[in-house]
């Protein structure tokens, strides 16, 4: 069995910071640590903003159910039926929880802080050699009997944990971006990951809690993009295809995978909230290695985005434009 008292987890960007978050949330001692203090200061602004974010919510969660109730069935509750939704939806996040979560979450640029973790959750940039590098450091500098995780969406476990001396301890943990609200996590064992690890990490997550849901593990061989990323990077580039042949705008594209397929999100939303730079990447390990997707017209689309950094969201410009909400 699994037992954790303290969590390291490398990189603060927004996986690592919202998986430090979710960590300190479920009451662990988080170690975060990146390669500079302003990379830090950032993870740490983000999470405070999330966590505002979420007591705001709760806050007005109740308010939001009587309104809907009202303008839906067409009726005006009593003053004791809102009560009795107030009571049911009262907040379970407050301020003095952001503050503790805050307070368990401990900043550092050295290991120093990773001596006494139980568990190492890597969230650094999507290239083999620079995690290969890392989790050679992190087998350095972690006691022997923690586990050592890589949220990678696509590499071999195997090949990350042949750089270390555990590898049975070595195991993939790929989170959903933002994982503060998706409880899904792939679980991937390498050629030479124990069972107990495995099994171990699948129960330690299961108690776990986001934003919204407990968290969700499953186990996924270690295939070339595992599970999500092979049925949904061969979605994402029939849509990219079709708007290249002019089938349909990207707009157009979009809404229709929404009123017709039940998607939240359209294809070109979604590639802008994941990152074209992520699914370029993505795309790029997929040709290297054994597999990939199964289409016959290879886009260029994302390769022509990611030179342009027109990055989605977070650059403010991906396929759509988020300064003036008009069709990139």
């Amino acid at each position: 069995m699994l037992y954790v008292r303290k969590v390291g987890v490398v990189g603060s960007g927004v996986m690592g910071s919202q998986i430090a978050e979710i960590f300190a949330l479920n009451g662990y001692e988080v170690g975060l640590k990146d390669i500079s203090k302003e990379y830090l200061e950032r993870g740490l602004t983000n999470i405070r903003r999330d966590l505002e974010e979420l007591v705001s919510f709760q806050k007005t969660k109740a308010d939001r159910e009587i309104k809907r109730i009202e303008e839906q069935d067409g009726i005006v509750l009593t003053e004791q039926q809102k009560e009795s939704i107030r009571s049911k939806l009262r907040p379970t996040y407050d301020e003095k929880r952001v503050t503790d979560a805050l307070a368990k979450i401990s900043p550092t640029e050295t290991y120093e802080p990773f001596k006494e973790v139980d568990l190492v959750i890597e969230a650094i940039v999507e290239e083999v050699e620079e995690k290969k590098k890392l989790f050679r450091q992190l087998d350095e500098h972690t006691s022997k009997h923690a586990i050592l995780a890589s949220n990678t969406s696509t590499l071999s476990i195997t090949e990350i944990a042949s750089s270390t001396k555990r590898r049975d301890r070595v195991v993939g943990t790929h989170f959903f971006n933002p994982p503060i609200t998706l409880p899904l996590v792939e679980v991937i064992p390498g050629l030479e990951t124990s069972e107990d690890t495995l099994t171990d990490m699948i129960d330690f997550l299961s108690t776990l809690r986001n934003h919204r849901y407990p968290l969700l593990p499953i186990r996924v061989k270690e295939v070339p993009g595992f599970l999500v990323n092979r049925i949904l990077g061969a979605m994402l580039n029939e849509a990219f295809s079709l708007y290249e042949g002019g089938v349909a705008s990207m707009r157009d594209i979009d809404q229709a995978m929404k009123a017709g397929a039940g998607m939240p999100m359209g294809p070109f939303e979604l590639s802008d909230l994941i990152g074209l730079d992520v699914l370029y990447h993505v795309e790029e390990n997929m040709k290297k290695m054994e597999g990939g997707f199964p289409i016959t017209r290879p886009s260029q689309i994302v390769k022509k985005m990611f030179y342009s950094g027109r990055y989605g969201r977070k650059t403010g410009r991906g396929f759509y434009d988020y300064s003036s909400q008009s069709t990139a």
